[in-house]
């Protein structure tokens, strides 16, 4: 199931932001709305604040900060190994809508 794969990547990042003080330093004081949509499926999102990520919700908001949007199928192949999230990204089998400094910092979230 996809939400299985974001809440893996929620607990990873939770995980590696609590092992290195520079990203933890980095993303300090950052708070950002995120949606995940699914074109053939559900909506979700989460809040990354002080380089913590809460809890994941299903549904849409009404201003995400970063909205990312792909097919059920992308997300699994990224899941497995056998799509790396940025040459997703590069192939547009995900969009990504964020100003160029969330970009970067979401990069890091895989």
């Amino acid at each position: 199931m996809v939400e299985e794969f974001f809440k893996e990547m929620i607990v990873k990042f939770n995980q590696k932001a609590a092992e290195d003080p520079k990203l933890a330093k980095e993303l300090a004081g950052v708070r950002r709305v995120i949606e995940i949509d699914v074109t053939d499926g559900e909506s979700f999102n989460f809040v990354l604040e002080n380089a913590r990520v809460g809890e994941l919700f299903r549904g849409k908001v009404e201003r995400p900060d970063i909205l990312v949007v792909g097919s059920r199928d992308t997300f699994f192949q990224m899941r497995s190994g056998e799509l790396r999230p940025m040459k997703a990204l590069a192939l547009k089998k995900i969009q990504v809508k964020a100003t160029l400094e969330d970009m970067l910092r979401l990069r890091k979230f895989f």
